[in-house]
């Protein structure tokens, strides 16, 4: 490829407008490759294709509006980490510039050294647990003040006493059960047992056993994919404890079918949130004929990075972010901006309930928040007086 063409803007008649670069066709389009890293199988398949979907629905809306054209080269890992990073290689090897995709903080931070070696831009869709800001990473979904924080500080109440923390074994799960338990212990709520599972494990009986044993009353959730199927299954129907979740989405929610029903979320995007039209046509699109977070963040991404773009004139990492961060963005999950110093996404937080198998939404921040992810501007947590233990008579 011709050293002028990667990162520039090309003439229509150019000869050579290389792979990833950005040119303008003669029908005055600006067009580029965009590479889509998600897993449509294995472990969190229903994740990866909603995300997929996604992408796929936004790329046809801004070629159908004239906006972009937007070349999409997929790459399918099957949940395995090890193959994000080959192919996350293989991508940037061919000069494309930015990528959408990796569902799990496991695979985006096996994706982040190839990213730095190669130069290339990761805008990573999906809730994750903070306490991270590459330079190679737009982080486009909910931070930490975002998803646990606000949903802790929602449900906590008098009845709140024992709680119970299970995830799945990788960093989201150790993470935003960390934070969790940081949280609840300042607030005055036993932690009475905590359990991490293997990335697509269903065998949930011990920790079913001990939430029954020890008389939990609320479990934090952070199992994903066929694991939190099988445990939410698995609970008694009848004086459940509070069940809360970070990352359950209209992705998976049919999965759990009746099961679901009275689960406590937090996310930045619910259906009855949605604008309608978009919502309709996502769930014409989508597999499971339903509108996710997952889904609705990573259209927001791909626009957003369309017209980045578009305002930068280039597709090089630097100007396409700093074109970013110029000035807010009307999406599907409402205004947004992007930070210039920590890279994550301004957003709004929302709280729902699963009613006859929908979120319905019962609280929603009044606008974006900007992300915290080291949280240092924590608000304070409401401490519950500890009752005073019996005296008892010594003799």
């Amino acid at each position: 490829m011709a050293a002028s063409a990667r990162h520039g803007q090309l003439r229509p008649d150019d000869p050579d407008p290389g792979v990833g670069a950005f040119c303008v066709l003669g029908d005055g389009m600006e067009t580029f490759e965009l590479g889509l890293v998600f897993s449509t199988t294995g472990p969190y398949a229903a994740l990866g294709q909603a995300a997929r979907v996604g992408a796929e629905l936004a790329i046809a809306d801004l070629e159908h509006e004239g906006a972009a054209r937007i070349l999409p080269v997929h790459r399918e890992p099957g949940g395995r980490p090890e193959d994000y990073e080959a192919m996350t290689a293989e991508i940037l090897r061919g000069g494309v510039s930015h990528l959408v995709g990796a569902i799990t903080s496991w695979s985006r931070k096996d994706m982040i050294p190839v990213l730095e070696r190669f130069g290339g831009m990761l805008w990573y869709p999906c809730p994750y647990e903070g306490f991270e800001s590459n330079d190679h990473v737009v982080y486009m979904g909910a931070a930490p003040n975002h998803h646990i924080v606000p949903l802790l500080d929602r449900v906590l109440s008098p009845e709140i006493r024992r709680a119970y923390l299970l995830g799945s074994n990788y960093v989201w799960g150790w993470e935003t059960l960390r934070i969790a338990r940081d949280r609840l212990i300042t607030a005055g709520v036993e932690i009475v047992g905590e359990r991490y599972l293997p990335m697509g494990h269903t065998d949930c009986h011990r920790a079913l056993a001990e939430i029954v044993d020890m008389g939990a009353d609320m479990v934090v959730n952070s199992l994903i994919g066929p694991s939190n199927v099988a445990f939410m299954q698995g609970l008694p129907r009848d004086a459940r404890p509070v069940i809360l979740s970070c990352n359950q989405t209209e992705a998976d929610l049919d999965a759990l079918g009746s099961a679901g029903e009275g689960l406590i979320a937090a996310g930045t995007f619910f259906e009855a949130r949605g604008p309608a039209d978009f919502v309709e046509r996502a769930a014409r699109a989508a597999p499971n004929g339903r509108c996710s977070g997952f889904l609705a963040t990573t259209y927001a991404s791909v626009r957003v990075l369309a017209e980045a773009v578009r305002r930068a004139g280039t597709t090089a990492p630097k100007p396409v972010f700093d074109a970013a961060c110029a000035g807010p963005h009307d999406t599907v999950l409402g205004l947004l901006t992007i930070d210039p110093v920590t890279r994550h996404a301004a957003l709004t937080p929302h709280i729902a309930t699963v009613r006859d198998g929908r979120f319905e939404v019962g609280s929603s921040a009044t606008g974006p928040v900007a992300a915290d992810p080291y949280l240092i501007n924590l608000p304070p947590v409401s401490v519950r007086a500890q009752e005073a233990p019996p005296l008892r008579i010594v003799k």
